[in-house]
């Protein structure tokens, strides 16, 4: 298993493992004064938790975790799966948890205020996870003015790219994307 650099801690929500994961919040007590946090929302949550950190996880705290007060890792469904192509077998669990999902952001966006929102979902899957993504998005969109959205780099096809194995120079100076249509797609500017 991975460990967290040096100095961070990580809380899961829920706290009891049961095939899902709403939330992952990074923090570091050093950084307790900075005055944003940073959302990343991916497209689902791999084997980082509590205890352990995943590469991705990691990637983010080394290069984006001192410019932030905590890191919150949400996902477009909470559902467990390491490989996001083995997603549409669980179509049905996305489907009833995509509303839950959605709150429990929600709340936490309300909860955390001040932040910068970093779109790292890769390519959303057609027909698996698109309405929970578009859900998701649409609550987040409700509840904020919208400007602070990130990513390391777009997808192909307008989405916002994952950051493994992206270039440092991309995760350390995230590109500001603004919605392109109501599929949220993005587009750079």
């Amino acid at each position: 298993m991975t460990e967290y650099p040096y100095g961070y801690t990580a809380e899961m929500n829920p706290r009891v493992a049961n095939g899902y994961r709403y939330s992952l919040t990074i923090s570091n007590p050093k950084n307790a004064n900075k005055p944003l946090s940073l959302f990343v929302l991916m497209m689902n949550p791999s084997v980082a938790n509590s205890q352990h950190s995943d590469p991705t996880v990691n990637t983010l705290i080394r290069n984006l975790g001192d410019n932030y007060k905590q890191i919150i890792i949400v996902n477009t469904t909470p559902i467990i799966e390491t490989n996001s192509d083995n997603l549409k077998a669980h179509q049905a669990e996305i489907n009833d948890q995509a509303s839950v999902n959605a709150n429990v952001v929600a709340n936490m966006v309300v909860a955390a205020r001040q932040f910068h929102f970093l779109v790292a979902t890769g390519e959303i899957k057609k027909g698996v996870n698109d309405r929970s993504y578009i859900e998701l998005m649409d609550e987040i969109d409700r509840m904020t003015t919208g400007d602070g959205f990130y990513t390391v780099r777009l997808t192909k096809d307008g989405y916002g790219g994952h950051p493994l194995y992206k270039k440092t120079e991309e995760i350390q100076n995230l590109t500001h994307i603004r919605k392109a249509d109501n599929q949220w797609h993005f587009r750079i500017g």
